[in-house]
């Protein structure tokens, strides 16, 4: 049960909150090493979204795994100098040359310790495939350790794509800068690809693979960033009411009701890093979903002593997946029941 509620806790920690996580994994301490030549480095694309970038694989060689907003990360082996490219909507009314403050304001909140001396050298660009991007180079201090870093921020379509990359300050910064300025939108997009994770469009979520389901939520809802092992986050402009869809893995030879119950409360219990005054008021069975297992939990709270919200969850069981639905509201929750309720879980 501890994984379930380790990644309950990384589900409440990201859920709620309004900071940017754009550039988290690429800002870490670095080992200084020669770069590798440009022909050398090894080129990633990734299907889902859309993208390209080549990067020094001999140096960032360990695979940290994807998680939040991010879609690719690497590190250096032992975790110490990272890179990470992350993908969420772009900000409303957000000029591409403001990115950057977006950026780096939200690092400190996000790496405890983390202390900023200079941002410099921003200019836009274009990147090799035509594509306006905006570059920029930070200089900090992480556990008096000395940092530099390089980025770009670029955006397609509705979305703001960030690649970073760090290392020790004394390291080559042309190494970061050239990483970062490989950046290109010239993968086309594998439809079936993105259906078999999860997609939404125009009110339908829908996912093929194993546990193969689809949900209808209001057109009104617009896509948030992902956070932790979210397939779908979304929610009205003003932010309540909102929701997300997760994947979890069940334990197994445990008994699967027991295992839902324990994925409910733990999620209900993690809010406790991002809120106050934990109120578990409903724990029950549902048939709703009949004939797969599920369980409802519903949650009042303090969402960082300011306002008081109702988290409903409900935890499906389909084979050795368990589908989790939180919804946050500062109303009632009937409009989060009537959504849940949609869900197709044969279609």
């Amino acid at each position: 049960m501890k994984n379930i509620f380790k990644t309950a806790v990384w589900l409440s920690i990201c859920l709620l909150s309004g900071t940017h996580l754009f550039t988290v994994a690429a800002l870490a301490v670095g080992q200084g090493k020669n770069p590798s030549p440009l022909a050398a480095w090894h080129r990633y694309e990734d299907k889902l979204v859309g993208f390209s970038i080549q990067y020094d694989a001999e140096k960032f060689s360990t695979d940290p795994g994807q998680i939040g907003p991010f879609v690719f990360r690497r590190e250096a082996p032992g975790g110490f100098s990272g890179l990470g490219v992350t993908v969420g909507p772009y900000p409303p009314g957000t000029a591409l040359k403001d990115t950057a403050g977006l950026i780096v304001g939200s690092l400190p909140g996000m790496i405890p310790g983390l202390i900023i001396r200079q941002v410099h050298n921003q200019q836009i660009i274009k990147l090799a495939d035509g594509t306006r991007a905006n570059y920029f180079e930070l200089e900090g201090d992480l556990g008096g350790t000395k940092l530099r870093a390089a980025f770009v921020a670029a955006q397609k379509d509705d979305q703001l794509f960030v690649y970073g990359a760090s290392d020790l300050r004394g390291g080559p910064q042309e190494h970061l800068k050239g990483m970062v300025r490989t950046l290109r939108f010239d993968v086309e997009v594998d439809q079936a690809a993105l259906k078999a994770r999860g997609f939404a469009s125009d009110g339908l979520f829908v996912r093929t693979d194993p546990p193969a389901f689809t949900l209808k939520f209001p057109k009104a809802f617009r896509n948030r960033r992902l956070m932790a092992n979210q397939i779908f986050r979304a929610g009205i402009p003003q932010n309540s009411p909102s929701m997300s869809i997760s994947i979890w893995s069940f334990s197994p030879g445990q008994d699967t009701p027991e295992q839902l119950v324990a994925m409910a409360k733990g999620y209900a219990n993690s809010l406790k890093s991002v809120g106050s005054d934990i109120k578990i008021i409903s724990q029950n069975p549902i048939a709703v979903y009949q004939p797969y297992d599920a369980c409802e939990v519903q949650v009042v709270w303090r969402y960082r002593g300011g306002d008081t919200l109702t988290t409903l969850v409900r935890v499906i069981a389909k084979k050795d997946k368990a589908i989790l639905l939180a919804g946050h509201t500062i109303y009632g929750t009937d409009e989060l029941i009537d959504i849940f309720k949609t869900v197709n879980l044969d279609p």
